[in-house]
């Protein structure tokens, strides 16, 4: 029996993963797992073919009808971020039966569920909070991918290249651990945006919220009374000086 691997995952700017180091190859394989789970035995020769002795290097773990693969946690480390991507697909037969996905912890650290900003490239029934993502039956969420649900996980105590511990805690009180490899936001990862959710740094908003708040501040104590404590900015001195002036 012949085989023709292919991975080709289509991420926030339309990515795809090459396919000349075995992570490329496993990578990402998508919703296809849900419908070509291995049936290996059925072309492998003799009780224990070299088939079954591939290690991926990519993060994968099983609970009940839950089934997690593709894991890695990409690390910017300029700011620390981290962001966990991969997918959580319910095996369940019964479409109807659902799991929620309740916490997913690195190394101990709570991660953040970002829902996506656009839901319509949700599989049909799957809800996201962020407190918790539902999966029903046959279902899956590609964590990090375009128009998806988000693993975010700022300030990060990791290591690019170091092995760590991603935790998933389901609603029906299960929960499974996968070693994932930190991989560092370039080359192959390069796509991938850690503390950048659905296109903007919430850094970057808190600051620009801050600052507007401290002029805002700086203002009103300037008008109400010319003294040392309006001298804040050059802004709340200007208006109160005028203020003082008759």
């Amino acid at each position: 029996m012949s085989s023709n691997p292919t991975s080709t995952s289509t991420g926030r700017a339309g990515r795809r993963i090459p396919l000349r180091s075995s992570r490329g190859r496993a990578a990402l394989a998508g919703a296809a797992l849900l419908v070509a789970m291995p049936l290996l035995s059925a072309c492998a020769a003799g009780s224990d073919p070299e088939v079954y002795q591939i290690q991926p290097d990519n993060g994968e773990g099983k609970v009940g009808f839950m089934y997690i693969s593709n894991v890695w946690v990409v690390l910017d480390s300029t700011s620390g971020d981290a962001e966990v991507i991969g997918q959580v697909a319910n095996t369940d037969p019964t479409l109807t039966d659902s799991n929620a996905l309740t916490s997913v912890t690195v190394g101990g650290a709570a991660a953040t569920i970002v829902p996506p900003s656009d839901t319509s490239q949700l599989a049909p029934g799957v809800q996201v909070s962020s407190s918790a993502v539902t999966i029903p039956g046959m279902k899956s969420v590609q964590f990090g991918e375009s128009g998806q649900p988000e693993l975010e996980l700022p300030n990060a105590d990791l290591t690019v290249g170091a092995n760590t511990q991603v935790t998933y805690t389901f609603s029906n009180g299960q929960s499974v651990n996968v070693t994932a490899i930190v991989e560092p936001n370039g080359g192959t990862w390069a796509t991938y945006s850690p503390g950048v959710v659905n296109g903007a740094s919430p850094s970057a908003g808190a600051s620009a919220s801050a600052s507007a708040s401290g002029t805002a501040t700086a203002k009103a104590t300037g008008t109400a009374k010319a003294s040392g404590t309006a001298t804040a900015s050059g802004t709340a001195t200007a208006t109160a000086s005028v203020t003082a002036t008759p």
